[in-house]
Parts: structure tokens; sequence; C-alpha cells
């Protein structure tokens, strides 16, 4: 209980579920779970249904090779970059092939193609939004991280980033503030004490 934690995707294919909701899956749910648990190793079971070349039924959605490496470079976060790979299938070959290319490129720290700037822009869909909501109602139960993230689903990656970042500055300034208070209270009191 906790440590299964699924990502269902509801709604079908229309709209698409694309690189845009797999970076908010990983932004909001993936990644802030597997720090908090901070594992030795990442072992992924590499399978490429989802990557674009997929057709309906035997995927449909639209995740492109570039961001399957970008994923993978964001697990190299963890385990001390302790990755490991094991293809597990997909059925197209070029589409797999692709995607295995840009994920054996990012453990091996080749240089990525950047990801489109509109997707970074780009706002999750709906179903995608509902499903990660539902995912970090459940999870919230047994990892407190995923909560702080529930407000800001429906947020593009730019805006995520730049709130994240308004978020760091401000905390930043409240502990200057504390020790520039807690600096004047002592000297204060040293001013006060008897000699």
């Amino acid at each position: 209980m906790g440590y299964n934690v699924n990502v269902a995707w509801t709604g079908g294919v229309d709209p698409p579920i694309g690189d845009v909701e797999y970076l908010t899956a990983f932004r909001t749910v993936v990644m802030p779970i597997a720090h908090e648990f901070s594992p030795d190793m990442v072992l992924v079971s590499a399978g490429f249904d989802a990557v674009e070349g997929h057709l309906s039924p035997l995927g449909g959605y639209s995740v492109t090779a570039r961001c399957f490496g970008h994923l993978t470079r964001q697990l190299m976060t963890l385990a001390g970059g302790r990755v490991v790979l094991a293809l597990e299938g997909g059925h197209d070959l070029t589409a797999i092939c692709d995607a295995s290319e840009a994920c054996v490129s990012a453990l091996l720290s080749v240089e990525l193609q950047p990801l489109d700037e509109t997707v970074l822009q780009q706002k999750p869909n709906i179903n995608a939004v509902a499903t990660l909501e539902k995912v970090i109602e459940i999870q919230s139960k047994h990892w407190s991280c995923v909560q702080r993230f529930a407000a800001g689903l429906g947020r593009s990656l730019r805006e995520a980033q730049a709130g994240e970042t308004e978020e760091a500055e401000t905390v930043s300034a409240m502990a200057l503030l504390s020790m520039g208070a807690e600096q004047a209270q002592a000297a204060a009191a040293r001013e006060h004490s008897p000699r």
C-alpha cells in the first residue's frame, strides 16, 4: 500500500496524452514520490507503446521519443544515477528505436535535444488533470510531498517553473528576514544586559 503508484490515464485519446501530460505526471507525482522514497537503484521496464507512431488500440498516445529521453534524464537524479532500463516492448519498430535511442543518450549523458517551447508552454489536457488529481488524492495518504502539487496541476511547465522559482525566492527571503530578526534580538539583548 502506497508503494505502487499508478497513473492510469482516463478519457481515451481525445484529447491525446502526450509530452505535456507525461512531463506533468513526472513533475507532480512520479519524481516527488521517487525523491521522498530515495531508492538505491531505479529499474525501468521501458515499454514504448505511448510513443507517437503507435496507433490505437496499440497505443494512441503522442509522447515523443525526445520526451522519453528527458524523462530518463530526470530519473538519473535518483539513486546517484544508478538507472537500468530493460526494453519491454512496443509495436512500431521505428518508434521503439527512436525512443530507445533517446533514453540511451540520456543514460550516456549525451546532450539531449531540447523540448519544444510549445510543449513547455502548453497546459495538460483536462482528462490528464482529472487523472492526476485522483492519483494525488490517493497517494497523499502515503506521500506528503504530492499534496503541494495539487493546486498547480493545470499549469504549464513554464508556469510551474516560475511558481517554484518564486516560492524558493520567498522562502529564502523569509529565512533572511528571520535571521535578521534573530540577529537584531541578540544585539538588543547584548545592549541591555548588565555588564
